[in-house]
């Protein structure tokens, strides 16, 4: 085996803590957003809580399947977590960039433990990361989309040629 099973334990507790805070985030903005956009941004940020609520659990039983323990405290689960909420976000804008900002720090971490889980050979665990990343791209190019601002385009429909 290339890779070190301890490498691999260690970068997917990473992922499921990183992970499990971004969904806590996103949860927490899901049940604060306010403002003219509220009935749309309180859906996204609920798509992308249970989404990332059922990642978390898929991380945890990858742990099991390789005979390592999942979190038992709070400790284990928080501690590794490279998303922080550390005070409050008052804004929608606000809640989108750092939900944003923290989604690439999710990929970071997952593409950690994707590369950790090739070197182990464990392809199982490196396909189920790589989804993972690519559906934390797709809501980066959607968290970017919202947060950019509305402008006026003209109607192309009547153009002249």
């Amino acid at each position: 085996m290339a890779g070190s099973d301890s490498d691999l334990e260690s970068a997917l507790r990473a992922s499921l803590s990183t992970t499990f805070m971004f969904y806590v985030e996103a949860h927490i903005f899901h049940w604060n957003v306010t403002g003219p956009r509220f009935s749309q941004l309180h859906a996204f940020f609920g798509e992308i809580y249970e989404d990332a609520f059922e990642a978390v659990d898929a991380l945890a039983e990858h742990l099991r399947t390789l005979d390592v323990p999942a979190p038992e405290t709070s400790g284990e689960l928080f501690d590794p977590s490279a998303v922080r909420i550390e005070q409050p976000v008052q804004d929608a804008d606000g809640m989108v960039a750092k939900l944003d900002a923290d989604n690439n720090i999710v990929m970071t971490v997952l593409k950690n433990a994707q590369e950790a889980a090739e070197e182990a050979e464990e392809v199982g665990v490196a396909n189920f990361l790589q989804d993972r990343i690519d559906r934390h791209a797709k809501w980066g190019w959607m968290l970017r989309s919202t947060e950019e601002p509305v402008v006026s385009r003209p109607d192309r429909r009547y153009r002249r040629a």
